[in-house]
């Protein structure tokens, strides 16, 4: 009886609620989201380019094409790459990784050469190493916390880690990278302490980035083994770092001696989340040490300019190095001239190369029985070595 008592009031109620409804006040957030002047420009842009400016561009080698910035998406934080492989001498381009949105738009060869099916679709995500620097005319200046500026001293320089996710596969991988100018490297080091000696770039420590065995269609190989250095005055130490279960703690150090001098680095290193340690247990005393005057391979430096102003409004510059690359780039970018629709439908131009005669033009055959005697090493090298 009381609920019935009560419904014709709750009726009441309802129908002087829809009259005076147009007479409250609306949502003002409504306004912010439709004015653009309220975005803060920084985060549309940083929203909007997935790809580092450095990546960008078409990179090449005489095995690949590479395109990062190819505009399509696999989720909003990753992006599709596209990678174009050239067989057979490079008379055929292979366009074995992109977008199937790509593929609607360019209709892709296919012959005994392709896959019948489509091309495969996996995606990245750009975990930066480094900030990206660029010289001073570009005004691209990255301003530190405590006042200093950073640029490029010549060529731009940065570093990322390249969080691949392989399509069918649901682990994820990592390809370090580093760029310095034009050239793209695998194989290269991060200075994270540097001496009080600013005259000689490469004093200091330089954390191994880690290295795989390339920008690949398919999961690549990581080195199980890190290999970071200490440069001195007189001498570069190689430290060896392996993994570990250890909980990574940047904040425990690791010592080695040589004479009456004595020397810290980090115990646990971190690189495509995985971690790695110098020494065993709870141990913080790194043995048997190797020791050179320079480092072992080919090396390529970046230069950084940093500037701070003082009191009295001078400008101070010193310049400083923290990438260390080596050896030959993995990847060069191309001069930016052609698309890479133009740069495939050329290379279908080109006249094939003639095939060396089976048996020498004399016709005699040369045989000789110690090349079944004595093989070349690598006789048996597989396929899947030389990488896709």
């Amino acid at each position: 009886m009381k609920l019935r008592g009560r419904k014709p009031v709750f009726l009441l109620f309802l129908i002087l609620f829809s009259v005076l409804l147009p007479f409250f006040p609306q949502d003002q957030g409504q306004t912010v989201t439709e004015n653009p002047s309220f975005e803060d420009p920084s985060e549309i842009q940083e929203n909007e380019n997935i790809v580092p400016l450095l990546l960008q561009g078409i990179w090449s080698n005489k095995s690949r094409y590479v395109v990062f910035d190819t505009g399509f998406l696999s989720d909003p934080d990753s992006s599709i790459p596209q990678l174009v492989l050239k067989a057979f001498y490079g008379l055929y381009d292979d366009r074995a990784q992109e977008s199937r949105d790509y593929t609607l738009e360019h209709k892709r060869d296919v012959n005994d050469v392709t896959s019948q099916a489509r091309a495969q679709e996996n995606s990245v995500t750009y975990h930066p190493l480094t900030q990206q620097l660029f010289p001073g005319e570009y005004g691209l200046d990255v301003v530190n916390e405590n006042g200093d500026i950073y640029s490029a001293g010549s060529a731009s320089s940065g570093a990322w880690d390249l969080e691949i996710k392989y399509e069918h596969n649901n682990e994820k991988y990592h390809v370090p990278v580093c760029i310095i100018g034009d050239s793209l490297y695998l194989n290269f080091v991060i200075k994270t302490y540097s001496s009080t000696d600013e005259s000689n770039p490469l004093l200091g420590f330089w954390q191994d980035a880690g290295s795989a065995s390339g920008i690949l269609i398919s999961p690549p190989v990581m080195n199980k083994e890190l290999v970071s250095y200490f440069v001195t005055d007189n001498a570069v130490y190689h430290i060896r770092y392996w993994r570990t279960d250890m909980e990574y703690d940047p904040s425990v150090l690791a010592e080695f001696s040589d004479g009456s001098e004595s020397y810290s680095v980090p115990k646990h290193l971190l690189s495509a989340g995985r971690v790695f340690t110098c020494v065993n247990g709870r141990a913080t005393r790194i043995r048997n040490i190797e020791k050179s005057q320079d480092f072992p391979f080919e090396y390529q430096l970046n230069s950084v300019k940093i500037s701070r102003s003082d009191s009295e409004g001078n400008i101070q510059s010193r310049e400083t190095a923290t990438l260390c690359a080596f050896g030959q780039p993995y990847l060069k970018r191309t001069d930016g001239s052609m698309t890479l629709e133009e740069i495939i439908a050329k290379d279908k131009e080109r006249p094939p190369i003639k095939a060396k005669p089976l048996f020498p033009p004399h016709g005699i055959l040369d045989f000789d029985w110690s090349i079944i005697k004595l093989p070349p090493e690598d006789w048996n090298r597989r396929m899947q070595d030389l990488g896709k």
